[in-house]
């Protein structure tokens, strides 16, 4: 019998929220955030470089974030696909209604594409390439 070595495995048509929160524990990543494919299509053809999404907890500058394309399903979200692995530029949290516009509860992510996440990768048959981002330019 073979040891799997702790590979995340995967079914065929399936949700891949559970294994996209495995790969993220183990990786040491944010999270996963899901996210409707219209945002999803934007961010990787629009070249879009932010989100609007629930605020997150603990994500920080320079944090690794997934965002995957999702529907609902029986009151449940659903991820459709591994989708993309991104850094956390910037964030600007709206809690109470400070962002005009933004819904108390939402925060602006400032996000960096670093790579599209494939069955490979995310079952450690194939490591993704090693970012390392400059500091941000200073606002003035």
């Amino acid at each position: 019998m073979k040891k799997e070595h702790g590979n995340i495995k995967a079914k065929s048509n399936r949700d891949y929220s559970t294994i996209l929160r495995q790969f993220c524990n183990q990786k040491n990543y944010s999270g996963v955030l899901l996210v409707d494919y219209g945002t999803y299509d934007n961010l990787l053809y629009k070249n879009e470089t932010h989100i609007i999404a629930p605020i997150p907890q603990q994500l920080n500058y320079l944090d690794k974030v997934i965002i995957a394309p999702s529907v609902d399903e029986h009151n449940t979200t659903v991820a459709l696909e591994y989708g993309s692995l991104f850094a956390v530029i910037n964030m600007l949290e709206n809690q109470h209604g400070e962002i005009e516009e933004l819904e108390p509860g939402y925060s602006v992510i400032t996000i960096n594409y670093l790579c599209q996440l494939t069955d490979d990768i995310v079952n450690g048959r194939q490591e993704q390439l090693q970012f390392i981002l400059p500091p941000p330019k200073n606002l003035q």
